[in-house]
């Protein structure tokens, strides 16, 4: 693969082009494509991107949000392909439209999936479609697989995996090895990810998808009747996840009640194990909230207030502490009840009371999580 070039800026030395161009397939995902083209030329994902980059441990990190210049320059010189061919398949464009700009430097992006990298190896980040995988002639990885808003297939109608469905580890293709030859296997077990029969995706879940990727396409989104810009549309659908999330803990009757004008039954809602942010949280529980949070879109903000007013809210049942209202919504909930009461100065115990079951039950939950990762 010609000799080694360093991704120095100022280093000049020309690295030998790869004998065949191994272009990208539509919606390629960047690490998709690395780790294809290193089976195509029959090396270790590791091999490939050490001999473009000698100097950058690749895999330690999370390469589908974007590399620097002069690293997409040794990698055009060697591929044949344009530098922005291969910005194109990174996550860094897209994930601009939901946060109002680009996320640079944020450990988590909005609305992106986050990989939990520790050395090589992920805790998430990445799903798949199955029948997808199994159709290609080639076998990769989609750029939308990785956005968070994203938990089913449109073409099959069937949720999205993330995990392999016969050892249930991370799905890491990166991990893989020349003597795999294709994309659509476990790194950890060898399976074939192809295999596994998914459920079928929820109708108000996928609904939510469409409005979410025609939100970013428009750049803006539809609440009720009423348009509002992607950035603020993205917001107002956060809002609503956490409004979802306090009432699967049982925090508010007031709460429950102003869910049932949105034909949502809070007994059904089942909060994450975890407790985690939602780029880090299981497909299934992505798109049970998700699809909730479509039906409360579809209302209008006018519907908001009538339910809040009617369930008697407060501002304080909208907005837990240091949390500020979507500003879509302050009109409708005007006149709502402030009770906050004066909050007094308590000084901590010595001894701190036992941590709740719920508390327990979610620090296992992320235990666990870690422990296969790391297995």
């Amino acid at each position: 693969m010609g000799a080694p070039d360093e991704g120095d800026p100022g280093d000049r030395r020309m690295i030998r082009p790869w004998g065949f161009p191994i272009p990208l397939l539509p919606d390629e995902l960047f690490s998709s494509w690395l780790v294809r083209a290193a089976l195509v030329q029959g090396c270790d994902p590791l091999v490939l991107t050490g001999s473009v980059w000698p100097r950058w441990r690749v895999w330690t990190g999370d390469p589908d949000r974007g590399i620097a210049a002069d690293r997409l320059a040794a990698l055009a010189r060697a591929s044949g392909i344009a530098a922005t061919v291969f910005e194109a398949a990174t996550l860094r464009t897209i994930a601009s439209a939901p946060a109002g700009g680009f996320p640079d430097g944020k450990a988590v992006w909005p609305w992106v999936l986050a990989a939990g990298s520790r050395n090589r190896r992920r805790r998430g980040g990445l799903q798949y479609c199955p029948a997808c995988l199994a159709e290609d002639k080639k076998p990769y990885y989609r750029l939308r697989w990785r956005l968070a808003w994203h938990t089913a297939c449109l073409r099959h109608g069937r949720i999205l995996r993330d995990c392999c469905p016969h050892c249930g580890g991370t799905v890491e293709p990166h991990r893989l090895s020349a003597e795999d030859r294709h994309l659509a296997l476990c790194a950890r077990c060898k399976g074939d990810l192809r295999k596994a029969d998914e459920a079928q995706a929820d109708g108000d879940a996928l609904a939510f998808q469409s409005a979410a990727d025609e939100a970013v396409q428009r750049r803006e989104g539809i609440y009720g009747q009423e348009r509002i810009s992607c950035e603020e549309w993205f917001a107002l659908s956060r809002y609503f996840v956490g409004l979802l999330r306090r009432a699967a803990m049982g925090k508010s009757d007031i709460l429950n009640e102003m869910l049932r004008a949105f034909d949502i039954d809070a007994g059904d809602l089942e909060a994450p194990a975890t407790g985690l942010v939602l780029e880090l949280l299981l497909t299934r529980e992505r798109a049970a909230l998700l699809g909730r949070v479509r039906r409360m879109l579809g209302a209008g903000p006018e519907a908001f207030g009538r339910a809040a007013k009617k369930a008697g809210a407060s501002v304080q049942t909208l907005c837990e502490m240091r949390q500020k209202l979507p500003h879509c919504l302050e009109k409708a909930v005007a006149g709502l009840p402030d009770r906050s009461p004066e909050r007094l100065r308590r000084k901590r115990a010595a001894t701190g009371r036992p941590r709740s079951r719920r508390s327990v039950a979610r620090m296992w939950a992320r235990m666990r999580r870690a422990m296969l990762a790391d297995s």
